[in-house]
């Protein structure tokens, strides 16, 4: 469950990210985010994420209060969550199994869980056969199926996509959809920031919509 009660993101005075933002997901929702670029898409993932801290408002994650969150709760937060790149951000000077297995190194995982782990998370999203490789080695489509694997190898109940088939061609964003929604059957819970008016069309998931940093549909 998220719950975002009177948000606002102020970069500069009078110049806001995001204004008055309220809403409420339920757990193991499927949700895409819209909206032109620019309209405060990332922003509202990062504060999700706890990359960036809001200037006003509260938010809630399941059951930790963002703003009585003590520091020992951010590692636990960090671990619920999983987050999918547009550009990726794989680490170009290591393996495909030492870029999934990051999340699970910075965790503290013990190295018999992480060599159980990363081959189950590879094996999900169709490249088990690919762990030796280097990302440079990939096509686009599975560099984005690896920075999935990356996001779900610690089994976070919620994954955070900013725009995933933002350069990648048809059938490769179909396939990374698919992939999304096979872990929110899961359980797992979805949000997908995208303007891309084709995957919208083609998948009729529930959505809302952000206009220059304000909530206009729900």
């Amino acid at each position: 469950m998220i719950e975002f009660d009177q948000v606002s993101l102020e970069y500069r005075p009078g110049e806001f990210a995001l204004r008055n933002l309220s809403f409420r997901t339920e757990p193991g929702a499927f949700l895409f985010l819209t909206g032109h670029s620019g309209a405060g898409k990332s922003s509202l993932l990062r504060l999700i994420a706890r990359l960036d801290r809001p200037t006003s408002g509260s938010i809630q994650v399941g059951n930790i209060h963002y703003d009585r969150l003590r520091p020992r709760q951010e590692a636990s937060l960090r671990q619920q969550m999983g987050i999918v790149f547009q550009d990726n951000q794989l680490l170009h000077d290591r393996n495909v199994f030492d870029n999934v297995a990051l999340p699970l190194v910075i965790g503290g995982y013990r190295y018999r869980d992480i060599v159980r782990r990363v081959p189950a998370a590879l094996d999900k999203v169709g490249l088990l056969n690919r762990q030796s490789a280097m990302p440079a080695l990939l096509s686009g489509g599975e560099q984005q199926r690896i920075s999935i694997a990356r996001a779900v190898v610690a089994r976070p109940r919620l994954l955070l996509a900013d725009e995933p088939t933002g350069n990648l061609d048809p059938e490769i964003s179909d396939e990374i959809m698919r992939l999304l929604i096979r872990f929110n059957d899961a359980g797992v819970s979805v949000i997908v920031a995208t303007h891309d008016r084709t995957l919208l069309d083609d998948y009729a998931l529930p959505r809302m919509t952000l206009k220059a940093g304000e909530l206009t549909y729900h």
